[in-house]
């Protein structure tokens, strides 16, 4: 099966994978455990199962830290490992819909990442990087007015509550691949 990239960000392993297998490659291939079995089994859309499969056999290419996370976008998916709590988001590069932009960012934040060289494609990434970490502690977020992201870090603030995600880039021609854990 081909792995694409493999890479360690620090205690942080992470595996790249481009989908060029069947459906059926895949699930003769892949290690899944009963939980995965459950979960891949309930994925009714043939192109979503494909890309649910390609993130956990990515993710059998990795050491077997306590945690994990899964992302895709097609043709890619991508699993990362780590000794600590982690999320990652993966998306392919492709025009952002201008529709969706003011829907999770506010106007001032679009000015600062703009001028720091990020695209709405990183601060999407950014905040899906946040909400998988911070949905284990908060039932329902909002993407526009809990959660900022500052180029570098999203911050959530919810009253008097501050949690703070560090991120980290991965860029291909492509994909963009945001990496994320508490700070």
């Amino acid at each position: 099966m081909p792995l694409r990239y493999t890479f360690s960000l620090g205690p942080i392993q992470v595996a790249v994978w481009k989908i060029e297998e069947n459906e059926a490659d895949l699930w003769e291939n892949t290690p899944l455990s009963t939980a995965d079995l459950e979960h891949l089994r309930r994925i009714s859309h043939s192109r979503r199962r494909i890309e649910s499969l390609a993130a956990r056999a990515a993710l059998a290419k990795l050491p077997p830290y306590p945690f994990h996370s899964l992302s895709h976008s097609f043709p890619w998916a991508a699993a990362a490992t780590a000794p600590h709590p982690i999320a990652i988001d993966l998306e392919i590069r492709r025009h952002f819909p201008e529709k969706v932009r003011n829907y999770f960012t506010q106007p001032a934040e679009q000015e600062l990442f703009l001028n720091k060289n990020k695209t709405f494609w990183h601060a999407w990434c950014a905040k899906e990087v946040a909400y998988k970490l911070l949905c284990q502690e908060f039932s329902e977020m909002s993407f526009k007015r809990e959660m900022h992201f500052d180029g570098e870090q999203v911050v959530f603030s919810r009253g008097k509550v501050r949690r703070r995600i560090t991120l980290r880039f991965v860029e291909a021609e492509e994909w963009l691949l945001a990496v994320g854990s508490f700070t």
